[in-house]
């Protein structure tokens, strides 16, 4: 069977080939495709191409895609190429002899990690420690990176936020001055009841929101919380905490702007669609949207299983989560409530953590499961 089609692509002039329409045995998947397309080129080299129809990643053979999109037999296929992605491979790495349980590479000057020794550390993106941050009682669960309060230091400086299980969020005003680093600000941002799980900053507002264990998720100023010491010692943190278990003022938060209520389990993951705008996962099987300025919530959609890990797609469009069931699950929000509209398996084990890599078209959500794996699933298939 020979199917008409036309080459098309958005590739540089060197790569384009014509979009006469020229016929080719419908049996072709998209490695025949991509060995006609280096013929058409007369590339001295081949290079390794995708396929889509209609924005449909070919991963079947030409004939059997048309027939599912419902292409007629006799109609000219657009065939659009595009630089196959090659698997990926290790640029850098650096040694930490804690176990790590974050990591936020979303700065370009450095990535942030955080580790079971209550712990965060700034390293280069070559792998070289820039500083350890400390203050934390206990393990370190998750971290952030977030702009710094003078939008003209961003080049040189940012902000890094980390919570853990001693219930506090701490952040960290870091400055790189060549080779070296500062702390020129330490805060400590109290409220929660329990270990929080996660922690995220709003782009484009100088926000940041949290969650826990105790069933809530909060919205915080940068700009508040409470000075701390560099340099305190672990007795008189104690002993701080201590003081501050028995206040009912201090509970409640400093610096706090919203605490979001509704989740009737842990709420384990955060993850912000705009400044005004966010989401949480919870345990209790509910993805969540709300309203930053009321705290009023504005969407719940129930989960297949209980939620460990969120990614939301800047406009809203579409969210990830990975959970209890091994899954990464994507969801648009705008077709559907009651099920998955993609779901990407390959873990061998919960996923539990996550790392997003933004795009306008597509979301990419890369999740880490406990046994120590990085899969980076294609959403387009």
């Amino acid at each position: 069977m020979q199917i008409a089609v036309s080459f098309v692509t958005r590739l540089p002039d060197a790569y384009r080939v014509s979009e006469s329409a020229i016929e080719v045995p419908g049996k072709l998947t998209r490695y025949g495709l991509s060995e006609v397309v280096n013929h058409l080129l007369g590339a001295d080299a081949p290079t390794p191409f995708d396929f889509l129809i209609d924005g449909v990643l070919l991963r079947t053979s030409l004939a059997k895609l048309a027939l599912r999109l419902g292409k007629s037999a006799e109609a000219t296929l657009e065939v659009e190429y595009v630089p196959a992605l090659g698997p990926p491979k290790e640029a850098e790495s650096a040694r930490c002899e804690e176990w790590i349980s974050s990591i936020d590479g979303s700065w370009a000057k450095a990535v942030v990690t955080g580790s079971f020794d209550g712990k965060a550390r700034l390293w280069t993106p070559k792998g070289k420690l820039l500083c350890e941050l400390e203050g934390h009682e206990q393990r370190v669960v998750a971290v952030s990176l977030a702009p710094p309060a003078d939008a003209s230091a961003a080049n040189d400086s940012c902000v890094v936020l980390s919570a853990s299980a001693d219930r506090h969020v701490r952040s960290y005003a870091v400055t790189l001055r060549g080779k070296k680093s500062e702390i020129e600000e330490q805060k400590v941002f109290k409220g929660h009841q329990g270990t929080v799980t996660d922690v995220a900053s709003a782009m484009g507002a100088h926000l940041f929101a949290s969650c826990s264990v105790d069933h809530t998720a909060r919205v915080w100023k940068l700009a508040g919380g409470e000075p701390v010491a560099e340099k305190a010692s672990k007795k008189r943190k104690l002993k701080k905490r201590d003081e501050d278990e028995g206040s009912d003022d201090e509970q409640d938060g400093l610096g706090e702007e919203l605490v979001l209520t509704g989740h009737t389990d842990q709420v384990r993951a955060v993850a912000w669609e705009s400044p005004n705008v966010v989401w949480t996962g919870s345990y209790d099987h509910t993805v969540r949207a709300w309203d930053v300025e009321t705290g009023q919530e504005r969407e719940s959609n129930r989960t297949n299983s209980s939620v460990h890990c969120l990614a939301i797609a800047p406009d809203g469009g579409k969210y990830a989560y990975g959970g209890n069931d091994r899954l990464v699950n994507v969801w648009d929000p705008r077709e559907t409530t009651s099920k998955a509209c993609l779901k990407l398996k390959s873990h061998e084990v919960r996923t539990s953590s996550r790392v997003t890599a933004r795009d306008i078209d597509v979301l990419r959500p890369l999740a880490k499961s406990v046994m120590k794996n990085i899969l980076i699933p294609d959403t387009r298939e």
